[in-house]
């Protein structure tokens, strides 16, 4: 900044005693260097700024990730704002009216945005992810059949890390025209599954659903303020079925299964402990009553 305000002074100093330079070119050209240094020099101080401890101080959030994206928020619309504002100050003073400056600055972010329509959108969505939040960096999001943890929210896109350790890059306004599944912010996870008992063990269906449902109310990992149904809710064609489902204290995926299999083997013990037995896909032939002795099918079932 020193150094443009000694160009522009020691232009309009050479421009006045008419040295190489007109007066008024001599003008334009230390106003133009005041200019590209100030603007220069705001993007550096802006960012100093934004980027102090003082600042982060101020700001008062408690979630370090939703402070590092407004931080990176206020950076973006700060260097734009710059970039716009310089070239329409360089234009003023060539002589270009501010009428005109803010006309051809109109006219061409309406034409910028028709055309690059997609692009707009996508810059557009990912303000939108910030201002409402829907997830932020480090949570594990689903859309569109695409899953996997945010690495970072750009300008343009936003980073997913794949369960495969894949980078998936998705333009940001898929975001805004699909529903978005946070399942890093959810408070229980779900244990759901079906129970197939033999039709032989239906008398001890009532005793085997009351013992799995005492197991799971006593379970310090399962939270009793959340529903747990141990119900005989379907007759199938091999089995008697029972529902079980509950929902676990933990979220963390790993905490979960060591959970789930853990209360499948009480369930186990539970079903072999009241005599009965899972059910196998199977088929049983009853010959008709009045099928004569001798005949191959009722010799197959007395055998």
């Amino acid at each position: 900044l020193s150094a443009a305000l000694y160009c522009g002074w020691l232009i309009r100093l050479l421009s006045s005693l008419n040295i190489g330079i007109q007066q008024g070119l001599g003008l334009q050209l230390s106003t133009s260097l005041f200019v590209l240094a100030s603007s220069w020099a705001m993007v550096r101080l802006g960012k100093t700024v934004l980027h102090s401890q003082r600042f982060s101080t101020w700001l008062t959030l408690e979630d370090p990730k939703d402070e590092a994206m407004l931080i990176s928020l206020l950076d973006r619309l700060f260097v734009i704002a710059v970039i716009v504002l310089g070239p329409a100050g360089l234009m003023v003073t060539f002589g270009v009216s501010s009428t005109a400056v803010a006309t051809m600055l109109g006219g061409a972010g309406i034409g910028i945005g028709f055309g690059t329509q997609r692009i707009s959108q996508n810059f557009l969505s990912g303000f939108m992810l910030f201002f409402n939040r829907p997830f932020k960096e480090g949570d594990w999001i689903s859309t569109s059949g695409l899953e996997g943890t945010v690495e970072s929210i750009g300008w343009y896109h936003t980073r997913l890390r794949t369960f495969d350790r894949r980078p998936l890059y998705i333009p940001n306004a898929v975001f805004a025209t699909n529903p978005i599944e946070n399942p890093g912010q959810m408070y229980n996870r779900r244990i759901k599954t079906s129970l197939s008992l033999r039709y032989e063990d239906i008398t001890r269906v009532q005793t085997v659903t009351e013992q799995i449902r005492a197991m799971l109310q006593s379970h310090p990992e399962i939270d009793q303020n959340q529903t747990i149904l141990v119900n005989f809710n379907e007759w199938d064609s091999s089995s008697v079925n029972v529902m079980i489902y509950c929902f676990t204290r933990t979220t963390v995926w790993k905490e979960w299964l060591d959970v789930q299999q853990q209360v499948f083997l009480d369930i186990a013990e539970i079903v072999k402990g009241a005599g009965a037995d899972f059910a196998f896909p199977a088929t049983t032939f009853y010959p008709a009553p009045q099928l004569p002795e001798d005949n191959a099918i009722r010799k197959l079932n007395v055998a």
